[in-house]
């Protein structure tokens, strides 16, 4: 049956239906593509009363612009986690990165350097060395060395002992009130 089949269709034959797909059911198809996809742009318009109840949404949000600001935002992966200030013991940088340590002892990385970070925070956080921003009221002890350098043992879960150097010794000072 193949031989009779393949008899009657021919090289011309071929052609004839190669060409008839091209010009009759390849435009067809294109036009049934294109026209459904206007019509998926069609429903996926916003109106204005969504796109407003959207807005609003997201400014009925649990964080105001007060809460935020007791919140220092920390990229893990691709989301966002809000640390408390009370919970951050330090900024520090090393090897050209700055790093968040929190109570845990856990280290995160931030996007910003340290003179930065430094206009930005709240008034509790002090520089005490060129590497290191820490929360004033998370230090526990303070110690002084031989040298006239000073050793702030901080509130931690694991032990934190920061080094301040000598040019920020007067900071330490009204600090502890000495």
């Amino acid at each position: 049956m193949n031989t009779l089949i393949a008899g009657f269709i021919g090289p011309q034959e071929i052609i004839i239906i190669v060409v008839m797909m091209l010009f009759v059911i390849l435009p067809i198809f294109i036009v049934v593509v294109i026209i459904r996809s206007l019509k998926r742009r069609k429903d996926t318009k916003w109106s204005g009363e969504e796109v407003e109840k959207q807005f609003k949404k997201y400014q009925e949000s649990d964080f105001t612009k007060q809460n935020i600001r007791e919140y220092y935002p920390v990229k893990e992966g691709n989301k966002i986690t809000l640390i408390q200030f009370s919970e951050i013991v330090d900024f520090s940088t090393a090897n050209n990165f700055v790093f968040l340590t929190d109570v845990s002892g856990k280290d995160y990385l931030v996007d910003s350097n340290l003179s930065d970070l430094e206009n930005k925070l709240p008034k509790d956080f002090i520089r005490v060395h060129k590497s290191t921003i820490l929360n004033r009221k998370l230090i526990s002890e303070v110690k002084k060395l031989a040298n006239g350098r000073y050793d702030l043992i901080m509130k931690c879960e694991k032990p934190r002992i920061i080094s301040c150097s000598k040019s920020y010794n007067e900071k330490i000072k009204t600090i502890i009130d000495f």
